[in-house]
């Protein structure tokens, strides 16, 4: 059986209202055509499908019709801190969620006896207790999950035990309380995961959301726990791959194939690119070119390039050009100058041109921070040589 494990879609967020009704539709295509490709039959939503509590329509609407036009697939829905209203269940009329144990019919849907009235038949959800729904053939997967808060007690973990003759996974969306992880997103409390806790407990695989960088490794013996990351990097604070995890589970076997899957339309890049010893724009932008090709970045994804390194107080050099150049090759780039001056001031102490005692009051003001020296003397060379100072 082939499932998928996503987090942190984030939809409606200010990434996503950017794009005007053709390049959404363009993007909600592609990623049912990569569901669709790899043939799965499940796929888990491990929290922040939605970027806040309140959801356009648009947003919820779109959500609900992809799920009941793919019946074939069976979403997992698990609410994350950034998502915690109830817009899947008010969309429809009746729609509060029940207690209770979901049971499996033979056709593998739902038998309705808990169903919240009006759902697609092929949408499961959990709250705030634990839940556990029969998946596979033959039932011997199982998938669970509990929505935490930022003041659940460790003894929701202690409450799960997992039949440990079965397949067993585990949905939950919070942040590993054991480390301090540098991943973490911005904004929204979020619960604490003590994976600890969770050892020893015939969990198999622990589908983890809320962490936007992939990660993974030992839950105990017997499972992994893994975050898959976001899909679609939002800012340069998430650049690299974003994807999804396929899940390839052998039901008789109760044994398990996964493979992290890139699946975002544009990557992000942010490099820092040495351009010491470049005495020209144009050497520059040979090297900065050099660096993304190196990289791995196309014309499909966005660039954020930091200039660093020691330049020679009289190389000619135009960022603004730099960034022009870029941002014609590029979805989109931005171009940031942190060089220092390759300057001693001893050079000038003697120089009787206008150069010389531009220089040395420069460097000498204390008004103008060091980091900010090399750009205003660039930028007095420029006025001298009667060029844009900007």
């Amino acid at each position: 059986m082939k499932l998928i494990h996503c987090a942190d879609l984030h939809l409606d967020s200010r990434l996503q209202t950017h794009l005007d009704q053709d390049l959404a539709k363009r993007r909600r295509d592609e990623l049912l055509r990569n569901f669709d490709r790899n043939g799965v039959e499940a796929i888990l939503i491990a929290g922040d499908l939605f970027d806040r509590d309140t959801v356009s329509a648009l947003a919820r609407n779109t959500v609900l019709s992809v799920i009941e036009e793919h019946p074939q697939i069976r979403y997992y829905y698990l609410r994350g801190n950034h998502d915690t209203g109830d817009c899947l269940r008010t969309a429809v009329k009746g729609t509060a969620l029940a207690g209770g144990r979901h049971e499996r019919s033979e056709n593998n849907a739902d038998s309705g006896t808990d169903r919240p009235a009006g759902l697609p038949g092929n949408l499961f959800l959990f709250d705030s207790r634990w839940r556990t729904y029969p998946e596979g053939a033959s039932g011997n997967i199982t998938i669970s999950g509990i929505e935490l808060s930022p003041e659940t007690g460790a003894d929701a973990f202690a409450s799960f035990h997992a039949d440990p003759q079965k397949f067993n996974i585990v949905m939950l969306h919070g942040e590993d309380s054991s480390r301090g992880d540098t991943d973490r997103p911005a904004g929204g409390r979020s619960a604490a995961i003590s994976l600890r806790a969770l050892r020893g407990r015939g969990i198999d695989y622990l589908a983890l959301g809320h962490i936007h960088a992939y990660k993974e490794g030992p839950l105990d013996a017997r499972g992994t726990y893994c975050y898959p990351g976001c899909l679609e990097g939002r800012g340069f604070d998430e650049s690299g791959p974003h994807g999804f995890v396929l899940l390839d589970i052998d039901e008789g076997r109760r044994t398990m194939q996964r493979q992290f899957i890139p699946f975002a339309r544009r990557t992000l890049f942010s490099l820092e690119v040495d351009v010491t010893g470049c005495r020209t724009t144009a050497g520059m932008r040979e090297r900065i070119l050099k660096a993304l090709e190196t990289a791995g970045c196309t014309h499909h994804d966005m660039a954020d390039v930091v200039l660093c390194g020691e330049v020679d107080v009289e190389c000619e050099m135009d960022v603004a050009f730099l960034r022009t150049d870029l941002e014609d090759r590029f979805f989109f780039a931005r171009v940031t100058d942190r060089t220092v001056l390759s300057i001693d001031p001893a050079d000038y102490l003697y120089d009787e041109s206008l150069r010389g005692e531009f220089v040395r009051l420069v460097m000498n003001d204390p008004a103008v921070p060091e980091e900010e020296k090399a750009a205003v003397i660039r930028c007095g060379f420029r006025a001298m040589d009667g060029e844009d100072p900007l």
